[in-house]
């Protein structure tokens, strides 16, 4: 068993790899009780609430995150102040006998990882493109770690040698505590949950509805659920307008983040998860099956690895406005669809998705690790 773990993650609230972070660490507190368990976190919030009940040990740090607005602002003195920050993180690694990095972007707790001999996971949430993509698959190769990706559309965005080892693990969520059976009625619900941002597909959604006849219009009802990041006001502005200005208050309704999002999957008749950019995942989806819901998906990334099409759901060609439009009309016209492919979702939650096949493979992951380190 594992005598200590370190775990460090780039975020503090309660989105995707925020709560995946929250099983792994769960599920090694729980496997190896008398472990000493350290969760580093780049801010308080509500993921560190979340963790203190089960790991005294969460600390907040000053972590190295990579994200473009830190690059913009870099100056030649902040590189030498950065190098200290790995230097540092070096020196807190060496306490610890395994080490997990829940992400691909924590670059001073990565590039340390680089430089010792422990046994060290790095957890991959994100698929990068452009010239992000060489750049992270150097620093894997340059790790030597065991990489979890968390899809088979993650893992096949980076390039690894064949000698270095790595898993594919689902993420996964507990089931529903409450699964009520879509009621017949007038309207379709329709539910989008996802950060306001420029590319989980909320204004895609806009302009499917916006298409339809007034007549489909009037049967549809559409709630958008989510949040900005930071200061990023201008999404959740921008999308206020865009729905005043096409004529939609009548058929949606914004509604704030929910870090306990039940009662809306028990609204919702299908769950639509429409990002214009390939999700790594995509936890919303999986979800909506564990609460019986149809899917309606993009087909790209992790989101067409969850959702078969026709049988849990539709996935719609990304970024179409009428493909998109096709899928929600024909649930309008076909409502029993909703119920039977809610019905298909979760027994395919049940056999894939559950919490504990995710908890299970990620501490066979570090059972397996600690014990190579030890023989």
């Amino acid at each position: 068993m594992p005598a200590s773990i370190l775990f460090v993650h780039q975020g503090y609230e309660l989105y995707g790899s925020d709560r995946m972070l929250i099983q792994s660490v769960i599920a090694a507190a729980r496997r190896w009780p008398k472990a000493r368990i350290t969760v580093l976190l780049p801010s308080d919030g509500p993921l560190r609430s979340e963790l203190l009940p089960f790991v005294a040990d969460v600390r907040v740090t000053n972590l190295g995150i990579l994200r473009k607005s830190n690059l913009k602002k870099m100056r030649l003195r902040d590189a030498a102040k950065f190098l200290r920050k790995v230097m540092e993180a070096r020196r807190v690694m060496q306490d610890y006998e395994l080490i997990y990095i829940n992400t691909a972007m924590v670059m001073d707790f990565i590039l340390a990882a680089c430089t010792v001999s422990k046994p060290r996971v790095i957890h991959v949430h994100e698929i990068p493109t452009g010239l992000a993509k060489p750049f992270f698959c150097a620093l894997l190769i340059m790790t030597g770690a065991y990489v979890l990706f968390n899809s088979h559309a993650t893992r096949a965005s980076f390039i690894i040698p064949f000698w270095q080892k790595y898993s594919v693990v689902w993420n996964g969520v507990p089931p529903a505590k409450q699964l009520v059976v879509p009621e017949a009625h007038e309207k379709l619900n329709v539910l989008l949950i996802g950060r306001f941002n420029a590319w989980k597909g909320q204004s895609i959604l806009l302009s499917a509805v916006r298409s339809l006849s007034v007549d489909l219009r009037s049967r549809l009802s559409v709630r958008l659920v989510g949040s900005v990041f930071g200061m990023q006001n201008h999404f959740a502005e921008d999308l206020s307008g865009t729905i005043a200005a096409q004529g939609l208050s009548s058929v949606v309704e914004m509604y704030p983040f929910n870090p306990n999002p039940g009662s809306h999957y028990l609204w919702a008749d299908v769950v639509v998860v429409p990002s214009t950019k390939p999700e790594p995942f995509g936890l919303v989806a999986i979800e909506a099956m564990a609460a019986g819901r149809s899917v309606i998906a993009a087909n790209h990334g992790g989101l067409s690895e969850i959702v078969i099409d026709g049988v849990t759901g539709t996935l719609f060609s990304p970024g179409s406005i009428n493909s998109l439009a096709s899928a929600i009309v024909s649930y309008i016209e076909n409502p029993d669809r909703a119920q039977s492919e809610g019905a298909a979702g979760r027994e395919r939650f049940e056999a894939e998705f559950e919490e504990s096949h995710y908890k299970s493979k990620v501490t066979s992951v570090i059972a397996e690790l600690t014990r190579s380190k030890l023989s």
